[in-house]
């Protein structure tokens, strides 16, 4: 449920705010009458908490102005007059209760309780709403499935409540936002999909049989009717299938990391004992000095943080012998022997028992996985070269040579994506494979591949659902560049870490430990593919390892530092060396952080977490209109300019728009500022719906906005720009119960390359467009290239 709170009290604003949030409802806040009336005209409340004194209006009046226009919402209003005329004026006016100040926050949530249970249907409100075992019960919010709590966030939760009220009802993703989302909030209708998708495996996870969420494309969401009791009685697949603890597969992923630490181990220690015969015999070369002492230092992250601080201390011995310049001697080899035979003794021991550990609560092993990418194609030796370089974009990788060994693949383990060649020498073409996963509601963004070009196949691609449409012949960076847009396109909003460390063992730890905190993580274990892999997967906070091969962490670190696009990302080092001189250098290259190695569990947790949140708070206000909800002029241009590199990159078409608001100084003039905003939040709203997250919608200044369309011609942008030009002459402004106005907008189109090759050259001829479209009568569109 969506509730307004209209108090000028900021404090109580905020803990009424983080109150009711914990209850599962959907909170907005105003701290006064005029933001709350926008709000109301433009959202769908459940119920509204007033204040009755506030900056600009009286509570009373507002509540008198709600009813007199038909608003039925409920009201509860807060006043600090507790006398009996002001109660008896507020109930007048068409208050529904009140609360005096000061009052007790659990009487004021329980009395908002009480209204939300009047106002809706009683019985569904006491006895829940349940769908087969399902139940949401409001008297405690939570959601069970045969009784066993079910963990949904905030936005989860919304989501199944909508669903559960109002059953058979088709909820387009727009009108999710509405319902489900904060007006503070700006999400892409992206988000919606990425939470919808997480529902539903939370709700798989718990055993029910059958996805409730019914997908209907080009449409929405809705609530499927219910199993008949036959359906019910069948046991289902999943539920008769012992379910591992969280414990379980947590010891069960780090048991399988400590085999491979072991098994690496068994090549190292014969390793080690060759470098030390060589220094007893004095040829000793440094290639081999270098290589033992990188495995050593990679040995004390690995063996410290899985839970074996002693063998982590040797190793760090036998670092500190190998990395001197000098000279190593008789008596260096017989230390070096001699930790060498304690670090086999140890490890040996310690690998072999069952009760090492590391603090770990409850990750979700699943999503430690590197994302499974599913390559449907009979040409082998175009397979073999994308499963090469794979690996190095984070990676794995399954083939199927033909559609029906891909669905056996798909039904083993669902991919993250799958890069599908639409043709094939059997008589069905890969077309086929789409169709079938859409009867069947199973979403698998799909990059398409084919060596036919014509419009017919790309149209076929885009009605089934493909996200991208690549040429043959194509080089692997290509297609690997593509795919990973792709799949940085559907990820949800959880906040992503890049990885970087040379030691695979310490990556596998992190992966798992970021994973139980929802975090996206992505690994890279080679220095040298770095800056690809930071574009693909543009991560909100990078942990480097100081100590690498061919780059150290802080040469990472001072590259990032000089590219703009980057200079905000936090930066957190990871390192084994803790000496004065080593943090001065990881801060003096741009670092925000640093932790030692082994890794403490909570010591992660305290920085990762606490940086993520100052970095995410930080970038909002940096990033986006407060009063539009696109991004700043700042920002955009960052955005645009990486678009540009994209486009020349994958040899992608690029068109640029610049929309401006006509006659918008008479709207401020005769209706005021107030109304002004309104007509520019509106504008914001439509730009997000209207287009795609791949697609930079910016507010390039006063009522000027700015559009980057990435991968349309200047035919298909003008196309598009039209259809939002129509969709935003219907839009109608009330300013009383009989007075309306509408409002166009102008635009000028230019393509990249052809009209230009930088933002600050692209703009200058769409601005000379834009002035076009005006002096030829407004309410238009112009392409560049026309005049």
């Amino acid at each position: 449920m969506k509730i307004l709170i209209v108090e000028d009290d900021r404090l109580s604003a905020s803990i009424l705010l983080q109150l009711l949030t914990e209850s599962n409802y959907t909170i907005d806040t105003a701290a006064d009458a005029k933001t709350a009336w926008q709000y109301i005209e433009t959202y769908t409340y459940d119920l509204l908490v007033l204040d009755i004194m506030l900056p600009d209006s009286d509570g009373i009046d507002l509540c008198t102005k709600l009813r007199a226009a038909g608003y039925m919402i409920p009201i509860l209003l807060l006043t600090a007059k507790d006398s009996t005329s002001d109660r008896v004026m507020g109930l007048e006016a068409g208050a529904d209760d009140y609360v005096v100040k000061p009052y007790a926050f659990q009487e004021l949530i329980a009395r908002i309780r009480a209204l939300l249970r009047r106002y809706h249907d009683h019985d569904t409100l006491v006895q829940g709403l349940t769908w087969e075992n399902l139940r949401l019960d409001f008297s405690t919010n939570t959601v069970t499935y045969n009784q066993q709590p079910l963990r949904l966030t905030q936005k989860e939760y919304g989501l199944l409540e909508l669903f559960l009220r109002h059953p058979q009802q088709v909820f387009s993703r727009s009108v999710l936002i509405d319902k489900v989302w904060s007006a503070g909030e700006f999400p892409s209708e992206e988000a919606v999909t990425t939470h919808i998708k997480g529902l539903r495996q939370k709700l798989k996870a718990a055993g029910i049989s059958e996805d409730p969420i019914e997908t209907l494309y080009g449409l929405g969401y809705r609530l499927k009717a219910e199993p008949t009791a036959k359906q019910q009685d069948q046991p289902s697949a999943i539920a008769s299938i012992p379910q591992q603890t969280a414990e379980a597969r947590v010891k069960e992923a780090l048991a399988e990391i400590t085999k491979r630490l072991h098994d690496n181990l068994a090549e190292l220690i014969p390793m080690f004992r060759r470098v030390a015969i060589a220094v007893e015999e004095g040829n000793l070369d440094l290639e081999m000095r270098h290589k033992a002492c990188m495995e050593a230092h990679r040995l004390i992250g690995s063996l410290g943080t899985l839970g074996f601080p002693q063998g982590s201390t040797i190793a760090r011995q036998i670092e500190q012998l190998l990395k001197d310049d000098e000279t190593l001697n008789s008596t260096d080899a017989d230390n070096l022997k001699q930790l060498i035979n304690t670090l086999q003794a140890i490890t040996t021991d310690s690998l072999n028992t069952t009760n090492h550990h590391v603090a770990v609560s409850h990750p979700p092993i699943e999503s430690a996985k590197l994302p499974l990418l599913l390559i449907v194609d009979d040409d082998v030796e175009f397979v073999q070269e994308i499963q090469l370089e794979a690996e190095t974009w984070g990676m794995r990788v399954e083939t199927a040579h033909s559609l029906a060994i891909a669905r056996e693949k798909i039904d083993q383990e669902r991919p993250n994506i799958i890069l599908l060649d639409v043709m094939f020498p059997e008589s069905d073409n890969g077309f086929v494979l789409l169709d079938e996963l859409a009867q069947k509601q199973i979403d698998i963004p799909t990059v398409i591949t084919t060596a036919t070009s014509g419009l017919s196949e790309r149209v076929m691609a885009a009605q089934r659902g493909g996200q991208a449409f690549i040429e043959k012949p194509a080089s692997a960076e290509e297609i690997l560049s593509t795919i990973a847009q792709v799949m940085q396109q559907q990820r949800n909003d959880r906040p992503r870490v890049l990885i970087v460390d040379d030691d695979i063992h310490i990556l596998k730890v992190l992966q798992i430990l970021l994973a139980q905190w929802d975090l996206e993580v992505s690994l890279l274990a080679d220095p040298k593919q770095f800056w690809q892999v930071l574009e693909s997967a543009a991560p909100d906070l990078l942990i480097l390892d100081l100590n690498m091969p061919d780059y150290s962490g802080i040469d990472l670190c001072r590259a990032v530092r000089t590219a703009s696009l980057w200079h905000d990302l936090p930066i957190v080092f990871l390192s084994s060396q803790s000496d004065r001189q080593t943090i001065r250098q990881i801060f003096a290259a741009g670092a925000d952080d640093y932790l030692n190695k082994p890794i403490v569990e909570a010591d992660l947790q305290t920085r990762i977490l606490s940086r993520l949140e100052r970095s995410r708070v930080s970038r909002q206000a940096a990033d986006f209109d407060g009063l539009t909800g696109i991004y700043t002029h700042r920002r955009g241009i960052q955005s645009l300019t990486q678009l540009i590199r994209l486009a020349t990159r994958n040899h992608q078409s690029l068109c640029l728009a610049i929309l401006d608001l006509d006659l918008f100084k008479q709207v401020n003039d005769r209706y005021g500022h107030g109304v002004g905003d309104l007509v520019l939040k509106q504008f914001g709203k439509l730009l997000r719906q209207n287009f795609r997250s791949e697609d930079v919608t910016m507010r390039w200044g006063g009522e000027e906005f700015v559009v980057g369309l990435y991968g349309a011609n200047s035919q298909q942008s003008i196309e598009r720009l039209n259809e939002f030009l129509e969709i935003w002459r219907q839009q109608k402004f009330l300013v009383t119960a009989t007075e309306s106005f509408s409002v166009t907008f102008s635009a000028g189109v230019v393509e990249y390359l052809q009209d230009g090759s930088s933002v600050e050259l692209l703009y200058q001829r769409m601005d000379k467009a834009l002035y076009q479209a005006k002096e030829t009568g407004r309410n238009r569109i112009v392409l560049a290239s026309n005049f």
